[in-house]
């Protein structure tokens, strides 16, 4: 086995390993973590197993097929991380490419102004309705030019002229995430080595301090950032959520609220203009409409420490549950929902960071349940 750099946290009984060479993480038991060690170490299998089989009262056979299945999840996750958009020999002739655009949008960041040019209908809507609310019609010499077209079967993202994206037609799920985080450093005048993670998430702020809802799609996420804008909080981002690497500060990316049809009727009398909003048909099983933000983020002043994330799950069979998370449990849930940049120390960061943040779970049905015990946490240094 390849040489086999990682980086563990002991919590309880158990311990978080990063491996480097792949930026993934795992949470490992005893006897699985014995086998880590041994093979980091270049022990051979046999030999492993001929001690694990002393050291935990289990037959030989036994212990050595238990000691290959655990080498072979550890070389698994030791394979090294896959360059996502390998732009290899298409490059030299994509940076010349010319094509014929559907539209092209100028989009006002904050201060920054920013051209976009779509290829297709089908490609602005990838982005377009998320970031409509940005348009513009300032223009500038100096803006650049960000291009989303299509090229040989491939998906090509192009940054004044210069290739910096490349996913195959079944790999869309990766486009908007790669490009927001062009968007977000041009925001911020910052770049990918600044940013510690990014969290499927929405942010809310109270002007002191920033706390974090993260779910899975469908889950209640959007839903509870919209009822808490309305009892006041400032929604800093809805969806993805930039989070700095030396500050953990949650920077605002207040992209369009993407509301289900099955959450119109419970935001409608918050949002009168809802209902209004065109429905976008994401899947056969999908359907939302984008709702910008209320209010309008400072860059300056809406940016707080993350000292609070609460993973939300609707359930209407669940009237109200509250639970605060141990940081093994939460950190699974937010490594499911989170992108760590794999900027060298930015696991060991995490890792310390842990021991700072409280996680919570929230279970619920009924909404001013839910509302109050935020509203608590928000009011609270603990709770």
């Amino acid at each position: 086995m390849s040489a086999l750099p990682y980086l563990k946290k002991k919590i309880g009984q158990s311990y978080l390993v990063w491996f480097q060479n792949s930026n993934n993480y795992l949470q490992m038991e005893e006897p699985a973590w014995f086998v880590l060690r041994k093979t980091e170490q270049r022990y051979k299998s046999e030999t492993i197993a001929s001690e694990f089989a002393i050291r935990y009262g289990i037959a030989p056979d036994e212990s050595l097929s238990f000691v290959n299945e655990i080498r072979s999840g550890i070389k698994k996750m030791n394979l090294p991380h896959k360059v996502e958009n390998d732009k290899d020999d298409f490059s030299t002739i994509l940076n010349g490419h010319v094509y014929q655009p559907f539209s092209t949008h100028s989009y006002k960041l904050g201060n920054k102004l920013l051209a976009f040019t779509y290829e297709s209908r089908l490609f602005e809507y990838y982005l377009h309705p998320l970031i409509c609310h940005f348009e513009t019609t300032e223009k500038s010499t100096k803006m650049p030019l960000f291009e989303l077209f299509a090229y040989e079967g491939r998906i090509i993202f192009r940054v004044n002229g210069e290739v910096k994206g490349m996913w195959a037609k079944d790999e869309t799920h990766l486009v908007k995430g790669f490009i927001f985080m062009f968007m977000i450093n041009l925001m911020h005048d910052k770049t990918d080595a600044d940013w510690l993670m990014t969290v499927h998430a929405s942010a809310l702020t109270n002007g002191k301090k920033t706390i974090l809802f993260s779910a899975p799609p469908n889950h209640g996420k959007t839903t509870i950032a919209a009822l808490l804008q309305d009892r006041g909080f400032r929604l800093i981002s809805d969806d993805f959520v930039p989070i700095d690497r030396n500050s953990f500060c949650a920077y605002p990316f207040p992209i369009a609220m993407s509301v289900k049809q099955t959450s119109t009727d419970t935001l409608a009398s918050i949002f009168p203009d809802l209902e209004q909003k065109p429905l976008n048909y994401i899947s056969p099983e999908k359907s939302v409409r984008y709702l910008p933000s209320n209010d309008s983020c400072d860059l300056e002043k809406d940016i707080f420490p993350v000292h609070d994330f609460v993973f939300i799950a609707y359930n209407k069979s669940v009237d109200f549950k509250w639970e605060k998370l141990e940081p093994l449990k939460a950190m699974k849930l937010l490594l499911d929902q989170a992108w760590v940049l794999p900027t060298p120390g930015n696991a060991e960061i995490l890792f310390d960071r842990l021991d700072q943040i409280s996680f919570y779970q929230l279970t619920y049905s009924n909404n001013q349940k839910a509302l109050d015990v935020i509203t608590n946490i928000f009011s609270n240094d603990q709770y």
